[in-house]
Parts: C-alpha cells; sequence; structure tokens
C-alpha cells in the first residue's frame, strides 16, 4: 500500500466533508440525472442522501472506507444485513429539508425497487454490497478506488462471500473488471430509465484453497 495514500474507516468529523465528495462524484450519474432532472434541486437531495441515508446506512450496517486526505470513499453494506437502501431511504425521508416533487420521488422508489430485484435475483446467497465508491473529480481515481476497495474485498475473500454492485457508467467496467468483478447482467430501468450493469466479483480461487486445507 502507498504509504502517502492510505485507506482507514470513517471518523464522525469527516461525514459531512465525504457527503461532499459523493456529491460531487455522483452528480452527473445518469441514474441521479435520471432522478432528479433539475439541477436546482439534485445537489441539496444528493447532500441530504449522503449524510442522512447512505453513510449512516453503512456506518451501522457495513463497513467505511475513506484516503488520508479524504478524496474518495467506498460505501459497503454486510452480508449480514438485511435492509434495504429503499428501506433507508423512506426511514429518514423525513429528514429532507424540502419536499421532494412526486415524479422524481417515484421514479427514485421505482428505481431502488427494481434494483433490489435485480440484486437479490442475480446475487443470491448473501454477499457484500458496494453501494457507493467516488472520488473528488478532479483526481485520477483508478488507483485511489482500487485501494478504497480493497479492504473489503479482502473480508470477503476470508468469508468465502462473493461482492456485489451495479454502475450506470459503461466507463466503470474495465475497473470492476480488473479488481476480479464480472459482468452477471444488464439492463434498462423501465419506462425510459438508464442503461445499468451488474457485476460480481467470486472469491479468490487462492483463498478457498487455503480454506480448504
Amino acid at each position: 500500500m502507498n504509504r502517502a495514500n492510505p485507506v482507514s474507516g470513517i471518523r464522525s468529523s469527516q461525514i459531512e466533508l465525504l457527503a461532499s465528495v459523493l456529491t460531487r462524484a455522483f452528480y452527473d450519474d445518469p441514474r441521479v440525472t435520471y432522478i432528479l432532472p433539475e439541477e436546482l434541486t439534485r445537489e441539496g437531495v444528493l447532500s441530504w442522501f449522503f449524510n442522512a441515508v447512505a453513510i449512516r446506512t453503512s456506518r451501522l450496517c457495513g463497513e467505511i472506507y475513506t484516503t488520508a486526505n479524504a478524496e474518495g470513499v467506498a460505501l459497503w453494506i454486510s452480508p449480514a444485513v438485511e435492509l434495504t437502501i429503499a428501506h433507508a431511504v423512506r426511514t429518514e425521508m423525513s429528514s429532507l429539508h424540502f419536499k421532494l416533487d412526486r415524479s422524481s420521488a417515484t421514479r427514485w422508489i421505482n428505481l431502488n425497487r427494481y434494483l433490489e430485484s435485480v440484486r437479490r435475483n442475480v446475487a443470491g446467497k448473501p454477499h457484500w454490497y458496494l453501494l457507493a465508491l467516488g472520488t473528488e473529480p478532479s483526481i485520477s481515481a483508478s488507483e485511489i478506488r482500487t485501494k478504497l476497495i480493497a479492504p473489503v474485498l479482502a473480508t470477503a475473500d476470508w468469508e468465502i462471500r462473493s461482492c456485489y454492485v451495479e454502475t450506470f457508467d459503461e466507463r466503470d467496467l474495465p475497473f470492476y473488471e480488473q479488481s476480479g468483478f464480472r459482468i452477471a447482467g444488464a439492463g434498462q430501468i423501465p419506462n425510459g430509465g438508464p442503461n445499468f450493469w451488474t457485476l460480481i466479483r467470486p472469491p479468490s480461487p487462492t483463498m478457498l484453497s487455503c480454506r480448504n486445507n
């Protein structure tokens, strides 16, 4: 590991900063622009989502890793957790400081339900779920993203668990494939939604061999 850029768990003092990093990283993500086409509300809703929902859920129900300079973050949900992100959004919706318009709320609910159905069908048995992986848009991200996901990939290998992620950006596919993920499916969100890809990383064959000996 590069000592100038180690990864570690999140501190409470970093939550707001890392929510801002993720907001910038996902601002133009196809799923986000589909749910929130209005730029006037997008930043505020994303900031709320990462602050109140995604980071909170991963702290309670999974793992979070960031860099020493907080220029990137990986949010994971543990295999032992049944909670869905759609449920977490509904639970925290009252903390949103402004009313989300009905059409955006409907698209968000439908997208989450559809992706959850796909994940259950594709991933099957309990797995690590990479909820979000983002870095500052201004930096070269590949090396940092590799380091951010490495701790949980190692844990998954030791536990003989698979890892699951979905992406709406085809440019992400080479990165995930280099990290051991394989495309498990692809599709389009119904009613004119964006295209997406689902990827699964099986446990390392080397670790399977070690555990069986």
